[in-house]
């Protein structure tokens, strides 16, 4: 059960703040020690940051881990950027996180960042550690006050807790740790921010609207505020507040969203989805002997850097002051449900707490427990304090009931585990319309209850299964396999290790699947799993021995950047040569292993060449660095393979993107024949437009305006889609080449239906609907072939929705996309528009009821 570690306060920096979150679910200071308590969030500090981006590092400690045979460092590798990629994909979120390259254990990197380290230092019991290190003296910002995270940590064992990189456990533990250093605290959801103990989630279901919640609260996107609802009230005992106590929202077949409150009992919980939910509010669990604190949860401080006292314990209690859950508040987006407050009863310590529940395939233990409602019936397993007596037997009195309707205890099924003594079985009927999803429990047990959110799931399916993986052939640049097993659907997701394949086609009932080849070295064997949107993976039923798949094809030669060196405060591009490496867009990283180096942007420009636009420091100082290239599960990497030398005050720089430049800097959208706008930096006062030079692709470009940092131009007419070198020359002064993107039409919707029929003014759609939109002009991963969820986004009247699928190869290049349409839009015609890689269709009408 991880735990952060110690906090230094050094350098302060000035930066934006986030809205004032109330609540207390992340790493907390407070300006006074009496109320009103405003609490100063732990974050870092995007606008300081290029492309809102926090680069995390792994020390080359990675490359000496004890292995086991099937396991790989690249497959160690690419679990770790999937676990990251969990956290940058969240769409409500604004904050990007990006491999920043392997760098020497003993060479620390400078600038904001996250540590990724691999040690035998590591307390008994734990798999792992995380959080900030280096946190800055508080900053204001517009919206109130915050503290920069300067530094976070990530440890891992270097025997990896037992773990297989590729096993269910070890992703969950680093994303886990990655949430710690981000700046979420423990919660008590059975979220991915809970602990071991309690952590219901999965490899396909990694994080739960807890998750997103609280890191959306950190690092809000545009609209998540107005998209989601609030509830507040206060703890009390014996008229004085209960500090650090859980509240809980908690939704019948769905997630839970919670905070904890402030030392005077108040609370609020802000981001929840709209609909109906049931609030409880119950202790932190006592300590476990590894843990240093009531949850395993760092207290918050006041400005005298001392802790403030956790809250008594006390009975649970359900919202206005029952045993069980009656009194559903309905929630609103933009709106606060004031007044939800709990006058709770002392006790020593909770009758039940530290609950955890398995399930079984076969001999394949999973958590947690996954019941098929085709069977009308499933078991699974508990345990935890206060379940059972001394002679292992139930409690006396001992209850267990489903919160709503979609199963019920079968009676008399609470009993030992004949297997196993320690834990209790428990058996479920269901009803034969429940839907899928989490299901919750109460345990009553001594005049006390217990809730558990996600007890376990309810699915419509067995779990896929990966059988065997089999060249299929080439497809263009694309390599094809044929995985063969049962149980895939058109929503399966494909894993080589950590990396996805793109799947192309499902046929045979499930059985087969057609997807394209991630890239990967000569040689190498990746473990293959198959995930599917019901929360299922093949580990379920293949445990620790999956399909694997040996590549027959890779890299060849060397890595090279040129140029090697680069002057601090450059704004440049460096190309990036491998021989044999089959570069593929969307699967190419780069990490300088250096705070001063940002990676803006990175290109494929063919199958063995990379561009890329870096920006370094100005207080950089002169030194060499070690340079990290992955390529899907190739990695190379280079010690001293780039110099940074001395600053040039006076050389002219092309700035290639950023949040602080303007929306037409040549890292944003451009097109062929349109206007665009560069920010120079050192660009000469009163420079006339014929004495600036600029080139794309060699072809000159009309310089329509120069003044105040800026030039503006007219993109050449008759580029194609994709990166063109820029060059830049006012005089005799010379600019570094920078890459320019140029970016092909937006997307366009082409039709909008549901429930098999066009979206009109006859046939509006309401909340909870799917809606399927056929779109024009999307473009396909280039390793994969298809269109990954993230790099999509519907919104519908400046809300974003969720995602369910995306069908790919319909005839036309058309694309599906279908998304579920959420609470809380007004009634009539609203504008609907679809986003990729940020790049927005023209809006059409939604006729919504």
């Amino acid at each position: 059960m991880p735990k952060r570690l110690s906090v230094a306060l050094v350098l302060v920096l000035a930066g934006l703040a986030i809205p004032s979150a109330s609540g207390y679910y992340h790493f907390v200071r407070y300006l006074s020690r009496t109320g009103p308590f405003v609490p100063v969030l732990q974050k870092f500090d995007l606008n300081s940051l290029p492309n809102r981006t926090v680069n995390f590092y792994l020390t080359d400690q990675v490359y000496g881990l004890p292995l086991a045979p099937n396991d790989s460092v690249s497959g160690v590798i690419s679990q770790i950027l999937l676990a990251a990629r969990t956290w940058s994909d969240v769409p409500t979120s604004a904050l990007k996180l990006a491999f920043g390259g392997v760098h020497p254990a003993a060479v620390p990197v400078n600038g904001p960042g996250i540590d990724v380290v691999f040690t035998d230092d590591m307390p008994p019991g734990l798999c792992g550690q995380g959080g900030p290190v280096q946190v800055m003296d508080t900053a204001g910002g517009p919206t109130g006050p915050f503290a920069p995270i300067h530094r976070s940590v990530v440890m891992l064992p270097r025997n990896l807790c037992g773990n297989t990189s590729f096993s269910e456990s070890f992703f969950q533990t680093a994303t886990h740790e990655l949430g710690h250093a981000v700046g979420l605290q423990h919660t008590f959801t059975s979220s991915a921010m809970s602990t071991q103990v309690t952590r219901s989630t999965s490899k396909a279901q990694p994080l739960t609207a807890d998750d997103r919640a609280g890191l959306s609260l950190l690092y809000p996107a545009p609209g998540f505020l107005l998209s989601t609802g609030s509830i507040a009230g206060r703890v009390t005992l014996g008229g004085q507040g209960v500090a650090m106590a859980s509240v809980v929202a908690i939704r019948p077949g769905g997630d839970a969203i919670s905070t904890l409150t402030h030392p005077d009992g108040s609370y609020r919980i802000d981001g929840i989805p709209p609909g109906q939910y049931y609030v409880y509010a119950h202790p932190l669990p006592p300590a476990f002997e590894v843990e240093a604190s009531p949850g395993n949860v760092v207290a918050p401080v006041g400005t005298d850097g001392r802790p403030f006292a956790f809250g008594a314990s006390f009975d649970t209690q359900f919202f206005p002051g029952t045993r069980e859950p009656g009194f559903a508040l309905s929630v609103v987006a933009g709106a606060v449900i004031e007044n939800v407050s709990f006058q709770v009863q002392a006790r020593a310590r909770p009758a039940i707490y530290a609950v955890q529940t398995y399930g079984f395939f076969g001999q394949v233990t999973t958590k947690p427990p996954t019941l098929n409602r085709a069977a009308g019936r499933g078991t699974f397993v508990a345990a935890g304090v206060g379940l059972q007596t001394a002679g292992n037997a139930p409690v006396a009195g001992l209850t267990v009931t489903p919160i709503g309707g979609a199963a019920s205890l079968a009676p008399g099924s609470v009993r030992t585990y004949p297997f196993a003594s320690s834990y209790l079985q428990l058996d479920m009927t269901f009803n034969p319309f429940a839907p899928e999803g989490p299901q919750h429990l109460i345990f009553g047990a001594g005049n006390d209850i217990y809730v558990l959110p996600a007890a376990f799931r309810i699915v419509s399916k067995a779990p896929p299964v990966v059988q065997s993986v089999q060249a299929a052939g080439d497809s263009g640049s694309s390599r094809q396999v044929l995985i063969s097993g049962a149980n895939f659907s058109t929503d399966t997701d494909i894993l080589f290790d950590g990396l996805p394949a793109g799947v192309r086609a499902v046929e045979d009932g499930g059985a087969r699947a057609l997807a394209v080849l991630p890239p990967g070295p000569a040689g190498h064997r990746a473990n293959v799993v198959a995930l599917n949107s019901d929360g299922q993976s093949s580990l379920y039923v293949q445990g620790n021995s999956p399909a694997q798949y040996s590549f027959d094809a890779g890299d060849t030669g060397p890595v090279s950047v040129v140029p090697a060196a680069l002057a601090a405060g450059s704004e440049a591009m460096v190309e990036v040569i491998a021989p044999g490496a089959a570069f593929a867009e969307g699967a190419a990283l780069v990490g300088f292993s250096s705070g001063d180096i940002v990676v803006r942007r990175i290109w494929v420009a063919g199958p063995t060449r990379l561009l890329v636009n870096v920006s370094i420091a100005g207080s950089a100082q002169p030194g060499q660095t070690t340079i990290t290239v992955t390529n899907g599960l190739q990695v190379w990497t280079v010690p001293f393979g780039f110099t940074i030398q001395a600053a040039n005050p006076r050389q002219l720089n092309v700035v290639a993107g950023g949040e602080a430049a303007p929306a037409t800097v040549a890292f944003a959208s451009a097109q062929p024949g349109g206007q665009a706008t560069l920010l120079v930096q050192n660009l000469p006062a009163g420079v006339a437009p014929g004495s600036v030079l600029i080139t794309l692709n060699d072809q000159p470009a009309q310089v329509t305006g120069v003044g105040g940092g800026q030039v503006n131009f007219v993109i050449p007419a008759g580029l194609p889609p994709g990166p063109a070198v820029l060059r830049l020359r006012v005089g005799n002064d010379v600019a570094p080449p920078i890459a320019f993107g140029i970016d092909p039409p937006p997307p366009a919707v082409v039709s909008v239906s549901a429930n098999g029929a066009a979206v009109d003014a006859a046939r509006p759609v309401r909340a909870g609907d799917q809606v399927t939109l056929t779109v024009s002009g999307l473009t396909a991963d280039d390793y994969t072939g298809v269109i990954t969820r993230s790099r999509i986004a519907v919104n519908v009247a400046g809300v974003e929705h969720q995602i369910l699928q995306v069908t790919n190869g319909l005839p036309g290049g058309l694309y599906q996309v279908i998304f579920l349409l959420r609470d809380g839009l007004a009634a009539g015609a609203q504008p609907l528009s679809i986003v990729l890689d940020g790049r927005a269709s023209a809006p059409v009408p939604l006729q919504v009821r």
